[in-house]
């Protein structure tokens, strides 16, 4: 390998050592600790973004951003978002991880819980319907 070559390498190198600082929300030798903080805001809000794009449901589940961004803190990226996705929701729970099958087409049906309620969620082509139990109150007359 030429001198260029190893140049290269040692570079690549030092580049994925910053990345992986950055991501972890460390601060890497040399850099401002306050872009460093800002930085790591940005790219964990890139990431979320990406897997919100390949996963819209994610809205359904209450603070999911926050709970995301803490755990690719602690979960650097393997692959692509979709991989993110499916990483992230088997932390969270069987449930929605069904949730996603279902959005991918992979599953029919799912039952899961949502703000506290139980839900059926069904998908049948393009079309993704989330059913609750009604809830009635009588009056009293």
């Amino acid at each position: 390998m030429d001198s260029r070559g190893a140049v290269r390498e040692q570079l690549a190198a030092r580049q994925r050592e910053v990345l992986d600082d950055l991501l972890a929300g460390r601060t890497p030798p040399g850099f401002d600790p306050a872009g460093t903080t800002a930085t790591t805001r940005v790219l964990h809000h890139k990431r979320s973004s990406a897997a919100h794009h390949a996963a819209p449901e994610l809205d359904l589940l209450p603070d999911w951003r926050a709970r995301f961004h803490a755990w690719a803190a602690q979960h650097p990226q393997q692959g692509c978002a979709h991989d993110d996705v499916r990483t992230f929701l088997a932390t969270i729970g069987p449930g929605w991880l069904r949730l996603h099958e279902v959005y991918e087409g992979r599953r029919r049906i799912a039952l899961t819980h949502i703000s506290g309620r139980r839900v059926l969620t069904v998908g049948l082509g393009s079309q993704i319907w989330h059913l609750r139990r009604r809830t009635w109150k009588r009056s009293s007359t």
